[in-house]
């Protein structure tokens, strides 16, 4: 069922507003909402399918992605979630907004999860995304796990239980 114009426009006001650099807050991670607003606009995208909806959310996404990684050293907050769900928006339209995942992919293994490796949330997150894009990972960035491989075997071994 198709949600109208108005609560996707709600959302993109969040991001709108999270994505610029006069935000009170230099963490995006820590505004609560914005998680919600960007998985809503991501499942919007999928299920309506809209050109439209997919060329306006990507800038604000990219933005919104850069600023949470450039915060991570100085964040209290996990930015994990947050930038799963924007990688998930890379790898499904990617090609679409002419934007290669493979440099967001890498910054996000590199600066993100090698300090979040050991939350519980983050890494059942992180296994849930290498597994449902699996397929398109290793055809697309082959490089990518084995560069990451030590940080793989790290995520699962601390977190074995699940």
């Amino acid at each position: 069922m198709a949600e109208d114009g108005g609560d996707w426009e709600i959302h993109l006001r969040t991001l709108s507003s999270s994505a610029r650099d006069s935000n009170f807050s230099s963490d995006p991670a820590s505004d609560s909402a914005l998680l919600h607003s960007v998985r809503k606009l991501i499942q919007l995208c999928k299920n309506e399918n809209s050109e439209n909806l997919i060329a306006r959310v990507y800038p604000q996404l990219n933005k919104i992605f850069q600023r949470s990684v450039s915060s991570i050293s100085q964040s209290r907050s996990s930015s994990g979630l947050l930038l799963l769900a924007i990688l998930q928006f890379f790898i499904d339209y990617g090609e679409f907004v002419l934007h290669d995942a493979d440099p967001s992919l890498r910054t996000f293994f590199r600066s993100c999860l090698s300090r979040e490796f050991a939350d519980p949330v983050v890494a059942e997150a992180t296994l849930d995304f290498l597994n449902l894009n699996k397929r398109k990972i290793l055809l697309t960035f082959p490089t990518l796990l084995p560069q990451f491989y030590p940080l793989m075997l790290k995520l699962i071994v601390w977190n074995g239980e699940k």
